[in-house]
């Protein structure tokens, strides 16, 4: 049953007394909640004589992201207050329209405050054109303003960021002649800039130009250099590239540095097609014994096109090391063995055969979804119907992997086939139709969500729909779409809705109608855009620009007690992680989290995501990312940027955030104003390092 509120807080949480929230507070946190202006008072508050004042509200219209606001904003970027000024820029660059680029790129000559200028920087990269990039590229500080290299190179990386893609060659000498400076804040945002910017003839072109100094790059001092420096070399293509990989190599293969290595593994995956000869590295990270490298090892094997493996030298010894992995059967060994049997089907495709894992009667789920995965690596019938059989398995993550990996089978030669009706394949049709329908009525939104996407595929569904009764996966997807509600199930309604559109029913219609009216926004936008889809005409002004929060919780006495720097232990099995909750950037999820520790919610959850070098993620009641409290809560995005040791909420899209928490590996710019911040790592790095999938939230305390 869906939990529309959370209990009360009683207690005060900590021993201090609690911290009053004045009135004005509460009502720019309620606005901004509601995604309400309500009425002009929200505007009308960047007015008040109150430094915080003005500042808050600046802060809830940039989460609000209304461009009927800029008008209101630009003045203030004139403020006496630097602090306005900041965050009035960083509200210009969330709300996301190019208007107010030129008002901010006069402030560039005008500004005088190290911390402005880097927010003004930071708005041009998010909202610019090229005129902007020029502007930031060759900013000139004059003696009273500070020069902020490394939040101009970080701009010029969000300027590079898909859709706009901007970057020119200037951009990309700025970013060259960075990486000799002595910050190393500098030299790593530059680099960030330059992978962001790859591929690009002239960076290769620099890459061999620099080789020297770029030399010294590989054996930087500091991890996030080397990190950065790792990716753009995997995203280059200049010959230099390989013998500057090896440098790190050598290096770090000494060094251990696990994330280093992780992105070395990449940057030698990108290239061993053109350079067998880069297995021998990949060979030594794979015996690493940290399992993140030998994970990301195992993955970059995977994608690797068959023959660039086996045309290796080294051929014989990565058979012989994959298959000691895959049959290596221990509970600490479960994730390695996965991602090699992987492998193995990838690569051995008749030894994975022989091995016959599915015959193991104590094959956990976890390794018997990667079974799965890698039958589906294995394109012939009897690998097909292998998977096949799985659809209806009654552990839903089964199911799921079997739904998942099905796609691969699905190839366009085979769907003509289908839908020629070519007797060969009538009872894989028919097996294909019968297990949607019966998928669909199963109710579980994770797999609505995947039969959903297979539909999607318009020569698919229509071949599919000639092996059953006429009708019978149209009135299928309405009754799965009726069966399910927001928030829980958004993604699933989300997916129902976008394959709806693309199949282009008429009958749709009704139920495009209510996701029209859906109280998530991102459900009702995927309804406007299916609608346009079946009728040519354009929905999207019938899309509200705010939508009433599903969940709002205003229990002002319990966010009260929690202190502004609230401490939080987590114990999960690998050790000890303590936090520190940021109350005020983010009060609404940090009172959610802390109401749902309070609950003892987390105790005995999982960690159910890990990708290398990126984040660990967790706290889903389900343990397979799909599963959240019962409730959504609004993002709230503030002027902190992602770290290393930063707790984000994980979302389905804005304002679609639950119970899902995640750790960052390292700074993740990408991140920035897109996914709520609510808590930094304070002690405990190394135990969120050594995470894995599977490993647990012993339980989480309030310190």
């Amino acid at each position: 049953m869906r939990l529309f509120s959370c209990f009360l807080l009683c207690a005060v949480v900590t021993g201090a007394a609690a911290q009053p929230i004045p009135e004005v507070q509460r009502q720019i946190w309620m606005l901004q909640d509601q995604r309400s202006l309500g009425d002009g008072k929200l505007v009308s508050f960047l007015a008040s004589p109150e430094e915080n004042v003005r500042s808050m509200a600046a802060m809830a219209l940039a989460n609000i992201q209304d461009s009927t606001t800029i008008t209101a904003l630009v003045p203030l970027l004139s403020d006496p207050s630097p602090n306005i000024r900041g965050t009035v820029a960083f509200a210009l660059g969330q709300i996301g329209s190019n208007a107010p680029q030129d008002m901010l790129v006069a402030r560039l000559g005008l500004e005088t405050d190290s911390t402005v200028l880097a927010r003004i920087v930071e708005a041009l990269g998010r909202i610019g054109n090229e005129l902007a990039l020029d502007a930031v590229v060759e900013f000139i500080p004059s003696p009273n303003q500070p020069v902020i290299l490394a939040d101009r190179a970080l701009a010029v990386a969000r300027f590079a960021l898909p859709p706009r893609n901007l970057k020119h060659e200037r951009s990309i000498w700025f970013c060259f002649d960075l990486l000799q400076h002595p910050d190393a804040e500098v030299r790593w945002r530059a680099l960030f800039a330059l992978w962001r910017s790859a591929p690009h003839g002239l960076i290769d072109v620099e890459i061999s130009k620099r080789r020297e100094d770029l030399l010294r790059t590989a054996t930087d001092p500091d991890a996030d250099v080397k990190i950065n420096f790792a990716t753009l070399l995997g995203r280059t293509r200049s010959r230099d590239a390989v013998d500057l990989i090896r440098a790190m190599y050598r290096n770090e293969i000494r060094q251990g540095d696990w994330r280093v290595q992780v992105q070395i593994v990449r940057a030698c995956a990108a290239f061993l097609p053109n350079d067998p000869g880069l297995m021998e590295e990949l060979l030594g990270l794979l015996e690493s014994p940290n399992d993140h490298v030998k994970i990301a090892t195992l993955q970059a094997l995977i994608g690797l096109q068959r023959q660039a493996i086996l045309g290796s030298a080294d051929s014989t010894k990565v058979n012989r090391v994959v298959a000691k992995l895959a049959t290596t059967k221990s509970p600490a060994a479960e994730l390695v063995r996965g991602e090699a049997m992987v492998a193995m089907a990838r690569l051995y495709p008749e030894e994975f055969n022989r091995r016959n894992f599915l015959n193991e009667e104590d094959l956990t789920i976890r390794e018997r979804t990667k079974v799965l995965e890698g039958m589906s690596a294995i394109a012939n019938v009897r690998s097909m119907v292998q998977v096949m059989s799985f659809l209806e398995s009654d552990t839903v993550r089964v199911a799921m992997a079997a739904w998942d990996f099905i796609r691969r089978f699905l190839t366009p030669s085979t769907v003509v086939r289908l839908r020629a009706g070519d007797p060969d394949l009538l009872e894989v049709g028919q097996w294909l139709h019968l297990r949607a329908l019966r998928s669909l009525q199963r109710g579980d939104m994770a797999i609505t969500q995947l039969v959903a996407t297979v539909l999607s595929d318009t020569s698919l569904f229509r071949a599919m729909a000639r092996y059953g009764e006429n009708d019978s996966l149209v009135n299928g997807l309405i009754a799965a779409y009726q069966g399910l509600s927001s928030p829980d199930d958004v993604e699933a309604m989300q997916a129902l809705v976008e394959a709806m559109g693309r199949i282009g029913d008429a009958r749709f219609l009704p139920t495009l109608g209510s996701a029209l009216k859906d109280p998530d926004k991102t459900v009702a936008t995927r309804g406007a855009a299916a609608l346009k889809q079946i009728t040519g005409k354009e929905y999207s002004s019938l899309v509200p620009l705010a939508t009433t929060a599903l969940k709002t919780d205003y229990d002002w006495p319990a966010l009260e007690s929690i202190a502004r720097d609230q401490g939080v232990t987590i114990r999960t099995n690998k050790g000890v992680v303590k936090l520190r909750l940021l109350r005020d950037e983010a009060p609404f999820t940090v009172l959610s989290f802390v109401k749902l520790v309070q609950k003892k919610f987390y105790d005995g959850l999982s960690f159910h995501r890990v990708v290398p070098n990126f984040v660990v993620q967790g706290g889903d009641p389900r343990g397979d990312g799909w599963g959240g409290p019962g409730y959504a809560i609004r993002s709230e995005f503030s002027l902190r940027n992602y770290t290393r040791g930063s707790l984000g909420m994980a979302s389905a899209g804005k304002d679609t955030e639950g119970c899902q928490f995640f750790f960052t590996h390292l700074p993740t710019p990408h991140l920035d104003g897109r996914y709520t911040i609510f808590a930094t790592v304070r002690e405990g790095m190394e135990i969120v390092d050594r995470i894995q999938i599977g490993d647990t939230i012993v339980s989480i305390t309030m310190d």
